[in-house]
């Protein structure tokens, strides 16, 4: 998960231009009341955790005096929402809205573009509105080779019904929010609302940045800013998904790990796209239960193979181990079952109480099951066996329900 906080979501964006309300972060009751204080005696406080449906959660409240949110910030600050426990806060300064807008930039896989989009009746229940009133919500396909000029913004404003006073002000938040979306390589920037308040200025009452995985590594300053509190994009890193992301840091850009951890008792460690999600499935199917989620890019495999595997074993509970992938051209079969070898004999095995089951075909095949004969006991299988028989023999193993014998 590469969700900014909205703190650092608001920073990017008022870097670029994009009007922002005075806000902090607070970590306790003390410093949100501090803050109010600072801000009028009126702010608002919510929780500063990576997830959307905070109002609903009851972790976004509005307060009029720097007692009132000491109290309300105590109860917020013990809150879970959505599996995210809240530790900290942002208290924002209360705007006078008169008007909610919705904006998002995100990357448009079919048009293979970006894409703005915008509703001049949107807000926080922006999916209710677009669902009744789908002829609210506007789009606007951006050539990235030529960008995207101010001009441009005001007019599709304009085109989506608003007068132009503030047609000017969403266009010109529309352009600075493309500059920081380029900028930052985000896969997604949302501001919601993007709001009209007293005297006329739009501004970004609240903000999220979404940033592009695969391009962190020109955007070291705001990787920085994806801590613990990120999680996997649903709930905060279980103790192995961050010992498996710590592995991945020994070089975060090549061979790069995707790994979840699940309630089952199968280590699923196949990777390869569509032929991990068909394995997934096989393993269901045969009513297995993984208990991990698996991919690894190309590259230099072997000494992350070697920590995952001696890692994803100490996990209380399993029953067997499945490694597998895709036929590669663009990686050698020997360099990934090289760290694989490494691990199962410096582990305690007993490969008939856990099965260990693997298959990989590709270049250095031959060098790889010749490697794995070192490990008696674990079992290797190529191209002639399929995907759905290692699945149905990880299974039968795992369960007690299958021979010595292999498919």
């Amino acid at each position: 998960m590469s969700r900014l906080l909205e703190t650092d979501s608001l920073d990017l964006l008022a870097g670029h231009g994009v009007p922002v309300p005075e806000y902090t972060a607070a970590g306790t009751p003390e410093e949100a009341a501090a803050a109010v204080e600072k801000m009028g005696g009126k702010a608002v406080l919510k929780a500063l955790v990576p997830t959307g449906k905070r109002g609903k959660a009851g972790a976004v409240k509005f307060v009029s005096s720097p007692s009132e949110a000491r109290a309300e910030a105590g109860h917020i600050l013990g809150l879970t929402v959505r599996h995210f426990p809240v530790s900290r806060l942002i208290v924002m300064e209360a705007l006078d809205i008169r008007r909610e807008f919705f904006l998002s930039i995100t990357f448009d896989p079919s048009r293979r573009c970006p894409l703005v989009l915008f509703s001049p009746t949107g807000g926080v229940d922006i999916e209710e509105i677009v669902s009744e009133r789908p002829d609210q919500l506007f789009e606007l396909p951006v050539d990235i080779t030529r960008g995207l000029e101010a001009y441009e913004c005001v007019s599709f404003a304009e085109s989506a019904g608003l007068e132009p006073g503030p047609a000017l002000g969403c266009g010109r938040a529309i352009h600075a929010a493309y500059r920081a979306f380029r900028a930052a390589d985000c896969r997604t920037i949302e501001v919601n609302p993007l709001a009209e308040i007293a005297g006329g200025q739009v501004i970004a009452g609240s903000g999220v940045a979404v940033l592009d995985e695969q391009a962190l590594f020109r955007q070291p300053d705001l990787e920085k800013k994806l801590g613990e509190e990120q999680g996997n994009g649903w709930r905060p890193l279980t103790d192995l998904e961050q010992a498996i992301r710590e592995i991945d840091a020994i070089n975060p850009h090549v061979s790069a790990i995707r790994f979840n951890e699940l309630d089952g008792d199968i280590a699923f460690l196949i990777s390869g796209g569509g032929y991990g999600l068909s394995s997934f499935e096989q393993i269901t199917r045969e009513q297995g239960r993984p208990a991990t989620t698996f991919d690894i890019t190309p590259g230099p495999f072997e000494e992350k193979m070697y920590r995952v595997v001696k890692t994803v074993y100490g996990k209380p509970g399993l029953r067997g181990m499945v490694l597998s992938a895709n036929v590669s051209n663009f990686a050698r079969v020997d360099r990934r079952v090289a760290g694989i070898v490494r691990a199962l004999k410096e582990l305690d095995i007993d490969y008939e109480r856990f099965p260990v089951v693997v298959r990989y075909d590709g270049p250095g095949a031959e060098e790889g099951r010749r490697l794995m004969a070192e490990v008696p006991g674990a079992e290797m299988y190529g191209a002639e066996t399929t995907l759905e028989d290692i699945c149905k023999r990880i299974v039968d193993r795992a369960y007690g329900r299958g021979s010595a014998e292999g498919p």
